[in-house]
Parts: C-alpha cells; structure tokens; sequence
C-alpha cells in the first residue's frame, strides 16, 4: 500500500506545533489551512504535478479529514495546556512578587515622618508604622488588634473615634489639629488627616487611615510671632495694638454689668534725659522695673500695657467710685516715684498720670484712651508731676494743639514767624542795655498767636529744637542789621526751652549759628528756666560751661519758681538771674513779694551776678526795685514787646528822652 502523499506529510509538523503550542484558535486556523491547501495542489496543480517524474501521488478526499481531525484533536491539547499556563502561574514567582510589594509598602510607612495607623471598621486597629509605635512607646504585638479606647484615654479615643466615623460618613480626605501624649507625658500637637480605605473593584469600605504630622514647633514659632507682634519686646506688657483690643473686651464687660471702667495714661517726664545720661541699658532696665511694680500694683482682671517709650497705660477694671480711683492713681504715682537701682546708680522717675472714667468720658477704648493721654499732657504741661482727671474743657484744647501741630512745620519752613524786642533797661538810669526777644507767629486773619499757644505743640512733637535754631539765628541777624545801621550795641537775649537745651545737639546747633553769623559772642544771650537745668544740673552744668567758653552771656530765668539747691547754683556759670514776673508785679502791695524779691537781689549780689525783674507795670514797683538796688528791669511800664522796626524807632526816641 502506498505511503501518504508529500502535501499531507509536509503539513503534520506545522499544524502539530501550531496546535499545541499555539491553543484552540492557532491550531484550528493551521489544521483549516493544510487541509486545504493540500486538497487544492491535488486539484487544480495535479496535471502538471503528474507529469513530473516519481512524483508520488496526491492525496484523496479521506486524507484531507484525517488531516484536519488531527488538527483539531493537537489544537485542544495546545488550547488546555495554554490556559493552565495563563490561569495559574508558578507559585515561587507569586510569592516572590507578594514580598516585593510587602517590602516596599513597609519601608513606606516605616520611614515616613508622619505616624501612621489603619483602623478597621470596629476601631480596632490593623497596622500602626514605626513611627507612631516609637510615639507611644509600644510594640505592634500590644497595639495591634486592640481597640483605640484600649490604647488611649477616654477622651482621645472619643476624639479619634469620632474623626473615623467622619471621614467614612463623608468618604473624603479630613483634616484636624489634634493634642497628643507622646510617650514622654508632654501633649504635643499634630495636624491629623484621615481618609477611608476601600475596595479596589466594589469600592466598600474597609477601614480609615489616620496620619498625624507633627506641626509643634511650627505652633511654638507661630505662636511667637503673634506674642511679639502683641507684645512689647522689652517689658513683655502687651503693646499699643493689643492694649486696644483688651481694652475694648473689658469695656464690653463693663457694658454687659453696667460698670465703671478707668484709664489711666503714664508718662516719665525726666525718661529722656535719664536715659541720655546713663545709657540706654540704664533707662531698658528703668522701663523693666516699672513694668514689674505696674503689674505688682493692679488686679489681675486689670490691663497693663506700653504704648510708647516712657508712656504706659493701666485699664482698671469695676470700679467703685471716683475716690477709689483718687487712691489707687496716687498708689501708683508712689510706687512709681521710689529710686530705681540700675547697676551703680539710684534714678528716680516723675510720673504724671491722666484719667479718664467710662462712661462719663468715652464709651470706645479709643476715646478713653485719648481723653487719659490728655489729662496727662495737662498735668504734665503744669510743670508738677501728679495725676489729672480728664475735663471736657481739655478736650479743646486737644482739638486746638492738633490744629496748631499741622500747621506749624509749615510755618516753619515758610519763615511764618517773626520776633518782637521788648528793652531792657538800667534801673538806676533807665537807659536800654539790651533786648529780650520774643517769638511771635502772625496769622492770616491777623491774630498773633502767642507763644504760650505753641511753644508747647513744638515741644511735644520735636519741632522746638528747629525753631529754637531759628530764634537764634534770627536774633544774631537782627543784632547785624541793626549793628550796620548805626544802631548802638545791645545784648540780646533769647529764651531756651528746656526741651531744645536738653537735646543731645544744643551746644553744637548754638555754635554754628554764632560762627555764621559773625556777631560777637558776649552780645548774645541765652536764658535758661531753672527748673531745665536742676532736673538734670550735672549735665546742664557741663553744657552751660561750654557755652560760655564760647563766649556766650548765660541767665537764670524765672528764680523762685522751681526748687534750685542753692549750694549746687553757686557752681553753675550763670551772668544774670531773672526774677520771675509773679512776685514783681505785686511788689508794691504785697509785702511776702517784696520780702522775696530783696532775697533774690540781696543773693544775686552775694554770687556776684546781675539780677533782672521781669513784669514792672507800676512806678511804685520800679521805684521799690531801684531801692533794692536791683541791676536791671523790664516790663510794660517800660515798653511792650515790638517788632524790630518798631523797636527800632522806639530806641531812638527812648534814648534821646533819657539822654
């Protein structure tokens, strides 16, 4: 029997490996294909075929069935072991990428800086990282599986028991500022984020995930910033924006029980000066201590606070009535007024304090604040450190110095103001010896405002040393002028106020005006207030010497007014006292003026310097001073103060008369 044709044995391999390892559809597309195609070279190509030589013979119909029954029996030999392959891979390989997945899901959680924690449904808890086991001191063999009101107390379990239930009833991302213990005993604080984990396909809930980021020092310098932003760096009260807002909450308190609530303004008249004298670690350890006997003195529902550099403000809280108050305002200017030991030096402060009362003088902390700062500047302004209760009269003059403040350095630099000469003469002759010169500002309405109106407002906001300098400097331009006209020489005298002589620069801004002017010297002076140089005498002794080494006239101006040592006065180079006008004027009719103003001129010849009474309005007072033989003398019986052309004219005709 003859063998099988060479078409069908050609194909059995193919088909074969194409089933097998192909599976149902490779192998079934093979058997389909070789059947065919041996079926067809036995048709169509078979005349040619046959005429090759030995060709063997084409396979029949019978044959092309078995061949494709072959076919489809190997493609489902092929299509079972296929599937096996896919369906369940070798275990080894599933282990391995199992633990790979494992590994890196731990390094994760392990290394991460948040702790970490997963909780099942019931709260129990199914892992817990590295960190959060480090945080609590515990090992995953005593957390793990136990439930979170096991492991905290009750109220941190409530907390986080809650949180979970949030996050699932939600199903989003949840953030919180959570407190927790850590192992130590101290709470520290986290920001908590918590979201539910589900289902990879049915997307059911399993469990929430927590992690905590510990955000404690971020707190600490968070809440550093807002502590200095509110507080003063160097006594640590609160500072003038906390003070408001404090204040406005006791205020409302005060409301709500219809109440009294005080304010009550503190300034250091002499802090400056003290400060420049000793340094300013000196005046930082003054302003510490008074801070400290504030705080020791009040109640604790009460409110200290800095507003400024030697400027403090105490906010009393229910209070009783207005002699309760009396009484703890004088408390505190006692307490205040006692030394203050700063390294080898013993200071000593002069408070003045202003009062306002709510509600009779503001219902917002901003007005009452503003009324206290008021009552002190009164009482400051007076010259006698004490305390003041606010008036309403004081509120016009409040809106009155506003004004004149904006005003005045436009006035400045505009050359607004102008200065009138009033003579001073020899009592004995009444011939004019010189001149005091006297600020005087012209408005547009034709008023002249005073100087008791604005030297103040100048003082106050630090304009006084640049008007001070122009006084000076006009004066030395009009004793030129004058000078080249042919006018005698007179020394002219120009008051100081003791802000400008206090100023760091007052020597210096003095000297440069003399030099530029060219005037000689010993023609110019200067008058200083006593109560300027005994506040401070050691360094107002220092600076007056430096200005008569300058060549410069020094006078005592207002004796009697302040509270001069005398035995400390005695060294001070000073040319001339001024009586002060208020025991003159009454000289004639009051013998306790009298008696005082023969025991300044009887002084003044003793220290072997000339002794001025200001304010002679009456022949009788003039004639008495002569008798007393006081030096020189000044006032409206002699002459008003005037312009300088006016006083010009008025020289000129007053020495003519006397000749």
């Amino acid at each position: 029997m003859a063998g099988p044709p060479a078409p069908f044995l050609w194909f059995v391999p193919a088909i074969a490996v194409a089933a097998l390892f192909g599976g149902y559809l490779p192998g079934i597309a093979a058997s389909l294909l070789g059947g065919t195609a041996g079926w067809w070279l036995s048709g169509d190509l078979g005349a040619q075929i046959a005429q090759l030589p030995q060709l063997p013979q084409l396979p029949q119909l019978p044959q092309l069935l078995l061949l494709l029954a072959f076919g489809l029996v190997a493609s489902a030999l092929g299509g079972i072991l296929q599937s096996r392959r896919i369906a369940v891979p070798q275990r080894p390989e599933i282990e391995e990428e199992l633990l790979r997945t494992k590994s890196h899901l731990h390094s994760l959680l392990d290394n991460s800086p948040a702790l970490v924690s997963i909780k099942d449904l019931e709260g129990r808890l199914v892992m817990a990282n590295r960190g959060l086991l480090d945080t609590l001191g515990k090992t995953p063999e005593s957390v793990v599986g136990r439930n979170v009101y096991e492991l905290f107390p009750r109220d941190m379990a409530d907390r986080f028991w809650h949180g979970d239930q949030r996050a699932l009833r939600d199903g989003a991302l949840l953030q919180q500022v959570e407190e927790r213990l850590h192992k130590d005993g101290k709470s520290r604080t986290y920001l908590t984020t918590r979201f539910p984990i589900t289902h990879l396909d049915t997307a059911q809930p399993l469990g929430v995930c927590a992690m905590w980021t510990d955000i404690t020092a971020q707190k600490d310098a968070e809440e550093k910033l807002v502590h200095a932003a509110q507080h003063d760096v160097l006594t640590g009260l609160p500072n003038r924006a906390l003070v408001y807002e404090f204040g406005e909450l006791l205020l409302g308190a005060a409301r709500r029980s219809d109440g009294k609530l005080a304010v009550l303004f503190f300034d250091l008249e002499r802090f400056k000066s003290l400060n420049d004298a000793y340094g300013r670690e000196a005046g930082d350890s003054m302003l510490q201590e008074i801070a400290r006997r504030l705080r020791r003195n009040v109640r604790g529902s009460d409110l200290v606070g800095r507003m400024g550099s030697d400027e403090f403000v105490v906010v009393l809280s229910d209070v009783q009535s207005g002699q309760d108050l009396a009484n703890s305002a004088a408390h505190l200017l006692e307490v205040l007024r006692q030394p203050y030991q700063t390294g080898e030096f013993d200071l000593r402060a002069s408070p003045s304090i202003g009062i306002s009362l709510y509600p009779d003088d503001g219902d917002d902390i901003d007005t009452l604040i503003r009324h206290a700062d008021a009552a002190m500047r009164h009482v400051r302004d007076s010259g006698q450190a004490g305390y003041q209760f606010f008036m309403p009269a004081l509120q016009n003059n409040i809106q009155r110095a506003i004004a004149i403040e904006q005003k005045l350095q436009q006035g400045i630099e505009q050359n607004e103001f102008e200065l009138y000469y009033q003579p001073v003469v020899d009592t004995r002759t009444r011939r004019i010896v010189g001149a005091e010169a006297l600020i005087r500002w012209p408005q547009t309405d034709g008023e002249v405002m005073m100087p008791h109106e604005f030297i103040h407002v100048a003082e106050a906001n630090g304009a006084i040393n640049q008007l001070g300098a122009w006084v000076i400097q006009e004066a030395c331009r009009q004793m030129r002028q004058w000078q080249a006209q042919g006018l005698p020489v007179l020394r002219i005298a120009v008051n100081v106020s003791p802000v400008q002589f206090r100023a760091r620069n007052f020597y210096q801004s003095v000297a440069d005006v003399v030099r530029s002017s060219g005037i000689d010297p010993s023609w110019l002076e200067l008058e200083v207030t006593e109560s300027a140089v005994m506040k401070q005498v050691d360094e107002a002794g220092q600076t007056l010497v430096r200005l008569k080494d300058l060549g410069l006239q020094i006078a005592l101006d207002d004796f009697g007014t302040g509270y001069s040592s005398l035995s400390r006065l005695a060294h001070l180079p000073f040319d001339k006292l001024k009586v002060d006008q208020s025991f003159i004027r009454n000289i004639d009719t009051d013998s306790r003026s009298l008696a005082i103003a023969e025991t300044v001129i009887a002084l003044g010849k003793r220290l072997g310097v000339k002794v001025v009474a200001e304010g002679i309005e009456t022949e009788a007072a003039f004639a008495l001073l002569r008798k007393c033989k006081c030096d020189l003398g000044q006032g409206y019986l002699l002459s008003r103060p005037m312009p300088a052309a006016q006083f010009q004219r008025w020289h000129r005709q007053h020495s003519l008369a006397v000749g």
